[in-house]
C-alpha cells in the first residue's frame, strides 16, 4: 500500500499545484476584466456552487468512496452506475426547477435582476461541477490515475482559458468569464465521461443506491456544516466590521492555503487505498506514522508561512494590505488542521457517518460562537483566531470518536511537543524586532531551520527511510526504463 500511496501522493499532489496555479492567475487577472461589484457576484456564483456540490449529490460520491474499493470485480459496475444514474437525475431536477426561478434565485443570491443571463448560465456550470467531480473521484476509486491527472488538468486550464479569453470578448464581461468557465467544465466532463463510459450505465440498483443514500445522506448536514464553519470568519466580519478587513482576512487565507497543498495529494491518494486496504493489519500503523509525519512537515510549513507572510507581502504584493501578514501565522496551522482528519477514517471504515456529521455541525457552532465572540473583541485578528480554535477542535474531536472505531497508533507525546514548540517559535518570530529587515529574515530562517531540525530528529519525519525509499523508486523507474529499450 504505501508503495502506491507514495506514488499517487506525488501525482495527486502535483496536478493540484498545476490546478491552484490556474487560481491564482485567474485571482490576478480577472480583477482586471471584471469590476468589484461583478467581481462580487462571481464569487458568490462560485461559493453557491460549492454548496450546491454538497446538495445535490447528497455526497453520494462519498458512499461509493466506502463501497467500491472493496466490492468484488463483477459488482464494481452496478455501485458505480446507481450513484451516476441518481447522481443525473438529481441534476436533470435542479436545473428544470432552477430555470424556472432563475429570476427570484438570482435576486436571493446576486440581489439584482440585471445578472438573470449569468446566473441561467451559472445553474448549468453548477452541474457540470458536480458532474466533473463524480467523474474525478470515480478515477480515484479505479486508481486511474493518469485519467483523473488528465482530466483535472483540462478542467483547470480550460475553465481558465476560456473564462478569461471571453471575458476580453463578450459584453458584459462578467457573462464571458461565467460562459467560459461553463464550457471548459463541460469538456473536462466530456472527456471525463468517455473515459470512463465502461465504468457505469444509466440504470439503478436500488438496493445498492438505498445502501449509498443510507452511508451518504448523514454526511450532508455535516458537509453544509463544515461549509458553514469555513465561511464563517468572511461572513460573520463583513457582519461585524468592514470590508476592508474582510479583503485582508482573505489575502491572508490564500497565503496560508498554501500549507494544505501538501496533502490534498495525500487526501487524493489515501482514501480509497485505506478502503481498499484497512482489514490488513500494517495498515494502521502505517497511518499513525503518516500522520506523524505530516504533522510535523506542517508544524514548519506553517512558521514558513506565517513567519515571511509579511515580507512576502512586503517586496511582491500591495502594501496596502500589509496588514494580512501577521494573520497567516494563526490562519495556516487552523486550516492545515481542519484537512487532516483524513489520517483517522474509523467513520468511513465502520460506517459511522452519523458521529461524522455531530463532530461537523459541533464544529460550525465553535466556529461560530468564537468569531462573534473574538471578533467583538480583537478585530479581524479574532477573526484569525477563531480560525485556529475551530480548526483545532475539529481535527481533536474527529480523532477523539474515530479511534474507538478504527484505532491508529499514535504517538501523541510528540504530536504535543511538535504543536508546542512551533508554538513557541512562531510566537517569538512574531515578535521580532522590525528595524532590521535582514537581521529579521536571518532570525526567521534559523527559527524555521530549528523547528526542522527538532522534527527530523525526535523521528517524526523518517529523513533517513523517506530518502531510502526515494532512491529505491528512482531506481525502479530507471530500470523499468532500461527495460523498456532493450
Amino acid at each position: 500500500m504505501m508503495r502506491q500511496f507514495a506514488s499517487d501522493s506525488l501525482a495527486y499532489g502535483t496536478t493540484t499545484l498545476l490546478s491552484r496555479a490556474t487560481l491564482l492567475v485567474a485571482l490576478l487577472v480577472l480583477p482586471f476584466l471584471l469590476t468589484p461589484r461583478d467581481y462580487g457576484a462571481l464569487s458568490m456564483i462560485v461559493t453557491v456552487a460549492a454548496l450546491a456540490a454538497i446538495l445535490l449529490p447528497l455526497e453520494v460520491g462519498q458512499g461509493l468512496a466506502r463501497f467500491y474499493p472493496p466490492a468484488a470485480p463483477r459488482e464494481k459496475k452496478a455501485w458505480a452506475s446507481s450513484a451516476w444514474t441518481f447522481l443525473l437525475l438529481m441534476l436533470a431536477g435542479f436545473l428544470l426547477i432552477g430555470q424556472l426561478l432563475a429570476r427570484p434565485l438570482c435576486l436571493l443570491v446576486l440581489g439584482d435582476a440585471a445578472y438573470l443571463p449569468e446566473f441561467r448560465i451559472a445553474l448549468a456550470l453548477m452541474a457540470l461541477n458536480c458532474l466533473f467531480y463524480f467523474l474525478q473521484n470515480q478515477c480515484r476509486w479505479e486508481f486511474r490515475t493518469a485519467e483523473y491527472v488528465l482530466i483535472s488538468l483540462v478542467f483547470a486550464f480550460m475553465t481558465l482559458a476560456l473564462s478569461i479569453g471571453l471575458g476580453l470578448l463578450v459584453d458584459p464581461p462578467l457573462l464571458g468569464v461565467v460562459l467560459g468557465q461553463a464550457l471548459g467544465a463541460a469538456i473536462a466532463v466530456g472527456l471525463g465521461g468517455f473515459g470512463l463510459r465502461r465504468s457505469f450505465a444509466l440504470r439503478i440498483d436500488r438496493a445498492r443506491l438505498r445502501e449509498l443514500l443510507r452511508f451518504s445522506l448523514p454526511l450532508v448536514p455535516a458537509s453544509v456544516a463544515l461549509f458553514l464553519s469555513i465561511h464563517a470568519s468572511r461572513l460573520i466580519l463583513n457582519a461585524m466590521s468592514t470590508l476592508a478587513d474582510v479583503g485582508l482576512y482573505t489575502l491572508a487565507a490564500q497565503i496560508a492555503g498554501i500549507a494544505t497543498l501538501g496533502i490534498v495529494g495525500v487526501q487524493a491518494a489515501l482514501t480509497p487505498l485505506v478502503m481498499a486496504h484497512h482489514r490488513k493489519p500494517e495498515t494502521p500503523a502505517q497511518l499513525g506514522r503518516l500522520f506523524e509525519g505530516f504533522f510535523g512537515l506542517g508544524v514548519v510549513a506553517c512558521l514558513v508561512l506565517g513567519l515571511f507572510a509579511p515580507e512576502l507581502i512586503h517586496y511582491v504584493g500591495n502594501p496596502v494590505y500589509a496588514g494580512a501578514g501577521p494573520l497567516v501565522l494563526l490562519l495556516a496551522p487552523g486550516l492545515l488542521l481542519a484537512q487532516m482528519y483524513v489520517f483517522a477514517p474509523g467513520f468511513a471504515v465502520a460506517k459511522r457517518t452519523v458521529w461524522q456529521m455531530w463532530v461537523s455541525i459541533a464544529t460550525a457552532i465553535v466556529a461560530v460562537a468564537a468569531n462573534f465572540a473574538l471578533i467583538w473583541l480583537w478585530g479581524i485578528f479574532g477573526a484569525a483566531v477563531a480560525t485556529l480554535i475551530s480548526g483545532a477542535f475539529f481535527l481533536g474531536l474527529w480523532f477523539l470518536l474515530s479511534q474507538r472505531l478504527y484505532p491508529v497508533p499514535v504517538r501523541w507525546g510528540l504530536i504535543a511537543l511538535a504543536a508546542g514548540a512551533g508554538a513557541l517559535l512562531g510566537a517569538i518570530g512574531a515578535n521580532l524586532p522590525q528595524e532590521g529587515r535582514l537581521t529579521a529574515l536571518l532570525a526567521k530562517t534559523a527559527l524555521t531551520g530549528a523547528a526542522a531540525a527538532l522534527v527530523v530528529l525526535t523521528g517524526m519525519v523518517p529523513l533517513r527511510a523517506s530518502l531510502a525509499a526515494l532512491r529505491g523508486f528512482v531506481a525502479r523507474r530507471r530500470g523499468r526504463g532500461g527495460a523498456g529499450t532493450r
